[in-house]
């Protein structure tokens, strides 16, 4: 894998609003909290304990974290991990889990299962942050049960995501409740083998459910319908790989019908019809809407620190770099460094970080990058803390690099794939198993994490 070194870093005042903050050998176990424990926060998490001594850092090698090698220790502070499920679900993998039984349970994985995770310096809550109070350093987060609960913090990475609708992820926030969603989505499934089943939306998520479904289910009818002239039209790919995508679904025998908006009725009997804007009807099974829509988990947040969409506005004036880069010589990166740090209208909050889908950075939404950020922010909270133990150790921030658009779709039991280093758009049955493996990529996230063994509750 391609690696960029030798970011230069210059030294400066520390930015405004750190001059107040009480002197890290003042402080009793500083806290760390993490706010949404999927992608970017379960590698921010395991950066953290990295950087303590405990391990690799996870996607080590996308960054430079040469500064903090020779830097002086920070391991006296704890990390609070908050999240509203009882485990970490492979959100990227939920077409397959909820069409295949047997991958069900293995894409949701309890926290408490985890023995990295297994640690006197962390502590995981399952609960939905209700606010966040920057002054006071104060969470307030809403327990299962429905009791509120106070959380002080020090430092915050928020990585909460983004809201998207069952069954593109699950509506549960416990295992044994998802278990009982999936499977009856499932069985539904099986049993619309007759009139079959309709996916809304030509986005990733319904171009791999409808894939699956008729990878799995090779009898039942699959319809894809999409109100654009060609798929995946929001993402910012190349025509061929759009193209490559809407031959390889309808070679596999999935009826795409493209240009048409649908409305769907639900009939006394369970099945439905979706009526089309052509005046065009279709009597289906089972209708499963995967449309893009989307909106980010910042309800808890000021509005202040949000753009028009709701997506945290993160730092990239104060980066603390020199003008000239020494970048990866392939050209997979794009010049827009972040610091991750949430911002207002003022200048960065001090103590708050952001990582993940939740940034207002542009770009495809993938794990992948999601996991790159989680573990940038996590690089420069241990930096802050090193720095307040040490004021004569020059601090310097890992910037967030943004890379440029890559894609990988799974499409049935085939794949087609874009990157501009690797020869554009290629597609085929003999990409899945490098890509995607057979769980759709989760064995390889949980090894990029370093989460090698997960003991099951149940």
């Amino acid at each position: 894998m391609a690696t960029y070194q030798n970011v230069h870093r210059q030294t400066v005042d520390l930015p405004r609003g750190y001059s107040s903050h009480t002197p890290y050998t003042n402080l009793r176990n500083p806290k760390v909290v993490i706010v949404g424990c999927s992608y970017a926060g379960m590698s921010a998490a395991l950066t953290l304990v990295a950087l303590k001594g405990d391990g690799q850092i996870p996607f080590a090698s996308w960054g430079d974290y040469a500064h903090l090698k020779m830097a002086p220790s920070a391991k006296d502070f704890d990390i609070t991990m908050v999240d509203e499920r009882d485990g970490f679900f492979h959100s990227v993998g939920a077409p397959l889990a909820h069409i295949s039984p047997e991958k069900t349970k293995v894409m949701w994985k309890l926290y408490e299962g985890f023995s990295e995770l297994k640690r006197p310096d962390i502590d995981f809550v399952q609960g939905t942050v209700t606010s966040i109070d920057s002054e006071n350093q104060m969470i307030i987060y809403q327990a299962p049960e429905g009791k509120s609960q106070p959380l002080n913090y020090d430092y915050v990475v928020i990585s909460s995501g983004l809201q998207r609708p069952w069954p593109v992820v699950p509506r549960a926030k416990q295992l044994t409740s998802y278990l009982t969603d999936a499977s009856t989505f499932t069985q539904r499934i099986t049993e619309a083998q007759k009139l079959g089943v309709v996916v809304i939306g030509g986005g990733a998520v319904g171009v791999e459910f409808a894939g699956k479904i008729r990878a799995h289910h090779p009898e039942t009818p699959v319809t894809l319908v999409h109100s654009r002239d060609q798929l995946l039209s929001k993402e910012p790919l190349p025509e061929e790989f759009k193209l490559r995508t809407l031959q390889l679904l309808r070679q596999q025998g999935v009826n795409v019908i493209l240009n048409q908006r649908a409305d769907v009725e639900e009939l006394p009997d369970g099945t439905h019809h979706v009526k089309f804007n052509d005046g065009d009807r279709l009597h289906t099974s089972m209708v499963i809407m995967a449309m893009a829509s989307s909106t980010p988990s910042s309800q808890f947040l000021p509005s202040s620190v949000l753009d028009s969409t709701g997506s945290i506005k993160v730092d990239s004036k104060y980066v603390l770099i020199s003008k000239v880069l020494r970048m990866r010589s392939d050209a997979d990166v794009q010049m827009y460094p972040h610091s991750l740090r949430v911002i207002n209208e003022l200048g960065p909050l001090p103590r708050l970080f952001a990582a993940g889908d939740i940034t207002n950075i542009p770009g495809i939404k993938l794990g992948r990058t999601a996991m790159l950020m989680g573990s940038v922010a996590a690089a420069n909270i241990y930096s802050l803390l090193v720095a307040q133990n040490n004021p004569s150790w020059s601090l310097a921030m890992e910037p967030y690099i943004q890379i440029k658009p890559k894609m990988a779709i799974s499409v049935g039991d085939s794949a087609v794939c874009y990157s501009s280093v690797d020869g554009g758009v290629q597609f085929g049955k003999g990409l899945v198993k490098p890509l995607f493996g057979s769980d759709l990529g989760w064995s390889k996230i949980l090894a990029a994490l370093g989460l090698s063994i997960h003991e099951d509750a149940c």
